[in-house]
């Protein structure tokens, strides 16, 4: 009788295994009377089917020579290795497509080499855990090292695990329902995600590392700030090394799907849709291929679904005037009437101190922004692009705060002027310095409740937050190319 284990003894042996639906290059498709579904692993027992697959497939994976591109480390490497990302696209439009079929090929991949057609790659809903899933902290599981278990989360001695407590812990501010709900509400999947590098005009697949685009609150808040808080690998180009990855990008991926769910439309611009991710994907046979963006923007025709997402849309209505504002904001070929101010040369601050910029706008536009919902017809909204932004390595994070005339570090997250808090992944240098937008909107507004605004400046004030253990007068400030303020 042939087993589960007992093809995976064969696997491990170099046997080579029948494969898996959905269809890979060189592999052939089992018959599937449906989708599969992908469940939260927060509440999974250890011994679950799908976490008991994928378990088993990042045991085989590491037990390979790690020089072949069928092995834990062949597969990361196609994200990036220890120094800079490969293909693995960060602070572009194609940050979601790209780790969709990324996280793909470790689900079709674990189905084949374990021979279980129906494993669905588990996610990690971060904002209701907010701590490590238990079968990822467990030393041991029956007896045995526990393959997702990584101790220290690396091989290096000075890659730390961190436990999700203090300074590192997931707090409202970074994955709590409020901040769930401001990605949700985001009808424009460029500000919802990130938007496009401003230069690209061609579909030349160097574009989809290259970054250079404004990372919205999807990538920059609860996503960076989750691998950072981490620790490890996970602040790096080789975080897929990290079996906890997978969870984490699961829930991303699943967010973009429940976006699409309520309603939300992708781009259709033909340079995002069109753009092939060329030989970035290994099948389990070893063999290169290729996905275009616009086949991966429906799960159900990539073959599997979520537990929960909505079984309907919302029907929120799109605001034509603020899609049209923003696509003219990410595309300089878009013209628009949107009124912009910029800031530029910006010089350096002192050291430790948080940069701190006012920004003149006409106080009628302002008064317009603050109306309440029912007075505010046109629903006009203030963003800032905070654009190249230099950051020290003993920085853990950026906090965003508006017109306070202090801010310091003990300045709480419900303080009415904080607006959110930024990360960034470690990058190489050829990636680029990292920009953001930020909707300050919601902090006008909270102002103005107890505040009068009645002046035409806003002030932005980016505090960085030093790492763990760095004395707040050791951390050099960061600082921006530019701010522009847009109302749309």
């Amino acid at each position: 009788m042939v087993t589960r284990r007992s093809v995976l003894k064969a696997v491990v042996a170099g046997s080579v295994i029948t494969a898996y639906s959905g269809i890979l290059p060189g592999v052939k498709a089992f018959a599937q009377t449906g989708p599969r579904k992908r469940r939260s692993v927060n509440n999974m027992k250890f011994d679950d089917p799908d976490l008991e697959t994928y378990r088993d497939f990042v045991g085989l994976m590491r037990n390979k020579p790690q020089t072949e591109l069928v092995s834990w480390t062949g597969f990361a490497n196609q994200h990036g290795d220890a120094n800079n990302f490969k293909y693995c696209p960060h602070g572009d439009w194609y940050f979601l497509p790209w780790h969709r079929g990324f996280v793909e090929m470790y689900e079709k991949a674990a189905a084949v080499l374990t021979n279980n057609p129906d494993f669905a790659m588990p996610y990690w809903d971060w904002t209701t855990l907010r701590q490590l899933p238990g079968a990822f902290t467990e030393k041991t599981y029956k007896g045995k090292p526990n393959p997702l278990y990584v101790p220290g989360r690396g091989d290096d001695a000075s890659m730390i695990r961190n436990a999700l407590t203090g300074p590192y812990a997931l707090t409202d501010a970074l994955v709590g329902p409020k901040v769930i709900e401001s990605i949700y509400k985001e009808t424009v999947f460029e500000a919802f995600g990130t938007s496009r590098n401003p230069r690209q005009n061609n579909l030349d697949p160097k574009w989809v590392p290259m970054g250079g685009g404004n990372q919205g609150i999807l990538e920059r808040t609860p996503h960076n700030n989750i691998h950072n808080n981490i620790g490890a690998y996970m602040p790096n180009s080789n975080s897929p090394r990290d079996p906890i990855f997978m969870m984490h990008h699961g829930n991303i991926d699943r967010i973009w799907a429940y976006w699409n769910a309520l309603g939300r439309k992708n781009s259709n611009d033909p340079l995002w849709l069109n753009m092939p991710f060329t030989d970035n994907y290994i099948s389990p046979d070893g063999k290169f291929y290729t996905k275009v963006v616009k086949d991966l923007q429906s799960t159900s025709v990539l073959g599997y679904t979520y537990d929960n997402l909505p079984s309907k849309p919302d029907n929120k209505k799109v605001n034509t005037l603020r899609s049209q504002n923003l696509t003219a904001l990410f595309n300089p070929a878009q013209e628009s009437t949107l009124f912009k101010i910029k800031q530029s040369n910006i010089s350096a601050a002192t050291l430790a101190a948080p940069l701190r910029l006012s920004l003149p706008l006409e106080n009628q536009i302002l008064q317009d922004v603050i109306k309440p919902v029912a007075e505010n017809t046109e629903g006009r909204e203030l963003v800032a692009l905070i654009s190249d932004i230099k950051i020290s390595d003993n920085v853990q994070a950026i906090r965003v705060f508006i017109n306070r005339e202090t801010v310091n570090l003990d300045v709480p997250d419900t303080d009415p002027h904080y607006v959110t808090t930024l990360g960034f992944l470690k990058h190489g240098s050829d990636h680029g310095l990292p920009s953001a937008i930020v909707n300050l909107t919601e902090a006008l507004k909270n102002i103005a409740k107890t505040n009068s605004l009645a002046n035409d400046e806003i002030t932005v004030q980016l505090l960085p937050v030093p790492k763990p253990g760095v004395a707040t007068t050791a951390v050099s400030n960061v600082l921006p190319a530019s701010i522009e303020l847009a109302v749309i």
